[in-house]
């Protein structure tokens, strides 16, 4: 089984793609689309994600600035 999924900001373009997935007789399913942040990395979003959405959410702060391992845990050290 094959699960693709297309980004867009046009029913129209939606609703043909729709159609003519239909016409090949292949099931097709719509939702919202949950883009992946910190939040949905750490509850999950209920399917696996692709590599591509993988690769854009770890790539989308690429130039944040890192702090050192210390300072991320130093309110837990004792």
């Amino acid at each position: 089984m094959t699960t693709l999924i297309i980004k867009s900001d046009s029913d129209k373009k939606t609703d043909l793609l729709i159609r003519f997935a239909e016409e090949l007789c292949l099931q097709t399913v719509t939702q919202d689309f949950k883009e992946l942040n910190s939040s949905a990395m750490a509850k999950g979003i209920g399917r696996k994600a692709t590599d591509a959405e993988l690769i854009d959410y770890l790539l989308h702060e690429q130039n944040a600035e890192s702090i050192d391992i210390e300072t991320a845990f130093s309110r837990y050290y004792m």
